[in-house]
C-alpha cells in the first residue's frame, strides 16, 4: 500500500518510518525543505543528526530508505497524488489560551482538496495528531470546498510515549481509528494487519468524534493522575511520611493506574497540550465551571510542581547571587531530546534571574534547551551546558537533578564528594537510591515524597 505522510516531526517521522519497516511504500512530505535535507542526508549517511531522538528509529529510517520503502519530499501534490492514505502529522500547538492551533492541518486539508479536484480519487485522509473533536468534519468541510467526489476522512490518534515511540508503534497495546465507513474500516484492517498475530487485532472502530475525543481522554486521566501522585507526595514529606513506601499498599488497589511516582509534574508534548484544550472545548460546548475548573486546577498544581526544588533551595539559600548551582537534566523525562513542558525550562530560568550560574548537563538536549531558552528571551550569560555530567558539579553549591537519564542513576559519590563545596543534593526525580544516599551520610539530599536526609547546613 502506499501511503503518504504530511509533516516530519516527531509523530510524522516515527509513524512514516514504522510503516516502512512493514512492507508499506511511505512517501513522507514537508513544506521545510531544510528538515527534509536532513533526514535524507541522515538516510545517505551523510550526517549522524535527527531531529529527535528516538531509539531504534536511526536504523528503521536508514534500511527502509536503502529499500527504497521511504521517501522524503516537499512535493506535497505528488505525495497525495500517490497515496491511498495520507496521514496528517503535522504541529498542533497550543496558542497562549491553550487551544490548538489547526492551521498547519487547514493547510494539509487545502492541498489534499486541490489535488482531488485536479485528480479524482479515492482516498483515506487521517488525522494523525490529537486534534480537538470535530476536527474531522472540519477537514471534511474544507477538501468539498474543492472536491465532491468519494473520500473518507478519519481519526487515528497517535498513542506513542516518548523515549519508547519505536517500541509503541511496532507492539502497540491498541489502535484508536474513527472512521464512518465500512470501506475505510477493512482498509484500515489490511494497513494495520503485520501490527498483530491473527485474530489478536486491537484496533478500536469508533466514530471519528469518539476517537479524537479517547485520545484527550486518555492523557487527562494521566495527567490528573501526575497532579493528585504529587500533591499525596508533597503532603506526605511535610507530615513525615514517605511517599514511596505508600505505593505499593497504593497500587494493590486494582483500580488505581500506575502513574504514582512523583516528581516535578508532567512535560513534554501532550499532557499539557491535551488538558489545556479539553478545558477550552468543555468552556466552548457551555460545560459546567466546576468540571473546566477542575483542569485549570490540573494545570495549575502541575505548573507549581515544576517549582519544588527551587522552593527548597531558596529555604537553604536565601540569597543565590553569584551561586554555582548544577543541574543534570534538560529534557522533560530520559530517553528523550524533547524539551517541550520541561522542568528544565522554569527551574533554569527562574535560578538565572535570582543571579546563579548554573552549569547543566543533558546527554540529548543540551541544543533544543538552548534555542528554547533563545526564544523565551532569557538571558543566558550565566548559563553553561557541558558535556561532561560531573563536569558540570565542580565548585557548585548544589546539585539539582531534574529528569532520570540513566547514566544519572548511578553515581560516583567520591566524585561528586570531590566536587560539590557544599554537597547538597535536590533530586526531583527520586533517581539516587534512597538507602545509598543515606549511608554516604555526608550528603544533604531532598527529594520528592520522601523525608530528607542528612540535614548539614
Amino acid at each position: 500500500m502506499i501511503i503518504s505522510v504530511a509533516g516530519s516531526g516527531f509523530v510524522g517521522l516515527v509513524h512514516g518510518a514504522v510503516l516502512s519497516k512493514q512492507g508499506h511504500k511511505v512517501i513522507l512530505f514537508d513544506i521545510n525543505q531544510d528538515k527534509i535535507n536532513s533526514i535524507i542526508n541522515f538516510c545517505e549517511g551523510k550526517s549522524n543528526d535527527l531531529p529527535i531522538f528516538e531509539e531504534g528509529l536511526p536504523e528503521i529510517l536508514r534500511t527502509s530508505y536503502k529499500n527504497k520503502l521511504i521517501e522524503f519530499t516537499t512535493d506535497s501534490k505528488r505525495a497525495i497524488r500517490e497515496s491511498t492514505f495520507v496521514f496528517i502529522a503535522v504541529g498542533t500547538p497550543p496558542d497562549a489560551n491553550g487551544k490548538a492551533d489547526l492551521s498547519y492541518v487547514d493547510s494539509v486539508a487545502h492541498k489534499i482538496g486541490e489535488v482531488l479536484k485536479e485528480t479524482p480519487s479515492y482516498k483515506i485522509i487521517v488525522n494523525k495528531s490529537t486534534v480537538p473533536v470535530g476536527t474531522a468534519r472540519r477537514v471534511r468541510k474544507i477538501i468539498e470546498q474543492y472536491y465532491q467526489g468519494e473520500f473518507e476522512v478519519a481519526s487515528n490518534p497517535e498513542t506513542l510515549a516518548e523515549g519508547r515511540a519505536v517500541m509503541d508503534s511496532l507492539y502497540p497495546n491498541r489502535l484508536i481509528v474513527g472512521v464512518e465507513s465500512e470501506k475505510a474500516r477493512k482498509l484500515f484492517e489490511e494497513l494495520y494487519s503485520s501490527l498483530f498475530s491473527p485474530g489478536q487485532s486491537r484496533i478500536h472502530f469508533m466514530a471519528p468524534e469518539s476517537s479524537e475525543l479517547t485520545k484527550y481522554a486518555c492523557n487527562t486521566y494521566l495527567a490528573s493522575q501526575v497532579a493528585l501522585t504529587n500533591v499525596f507526595a508533597n503532603l506526605a514529606k511535610k507530615a513525615g511520611a514517605n511517599w514511596r513506601e505508600m505505593i505499593p499498599a497504593v497500587l494493590g488497589d486494582e483500580r488505581i493506574g500506575r502513574f504514582v511516582h512523583p516528581g516535578l509534574g508532567f512535560g513534554g508534548s501532550c499532557f499539557m497540550k491535551d488538558v489545556s484544550q479539553l478545558y477550552n472545548t468543555i468552556k466552548e460546548i457551555g460545560g459546567s465551571e466546576q468540571d473546566f475548573q477542575l483542569l485549570k486546577q490540573v494545570l495549575e498544581q502541575n505548573e507549581n510542581q515544576k517549582m519544588q526544588l527551587n522552593i527548597v533551595l531558596d529555604r537553604i539559600y536565601p540569597e543565590l547571587n553569584g551561586k554555582k548551582i548544577a543541574v543534570w537534566g534538560l529534557a522533560f523525562k530520559k530517553d528523550t531530546n524533547d524539551i517541550r513542558e520541561a522542568a528544565s525550562l522554569k527551574v533554569i530560568p527562574d535560578l538565572l534571574k535570582k543571579g546563579a550560574k548554573v552549569i547543566a548537563h543533558d546527554p540529548q538536549a543540551s541544543e533544543e534547551f538552548m534555542h528554547e531558552m533563545k526564544k523565551l528571551n532569557v538571558d543566558t550569560t550565566n548559563l553553561m551546558i557541558v558535556e561532561d555530567m560531573y563536569e558540570a558539579t565542580k565548585d557548585s553549591e548544589a546539585l539539582l537533578i531534574l529528569n532520570d537519564w540513566k547514566l544519572y542513576r548511578r553515581p560516583d559519590y567520591n566524585q561528586l564528594r570531590s566536587n560539590l563545596s557544599k554537597r547538597l543534593i535536590l533530586d526531583g526525580k527520586d533517581v539516587f537510591n534512597y538507602e545509598s544516599i543515606k549511608e554516604q551520610k555526608d550528603f544533604e539530599y531532598h527529594c520528592i515524597g520522601r523525608p530528607s536526609v542528612n540535614i548539614l547546613l
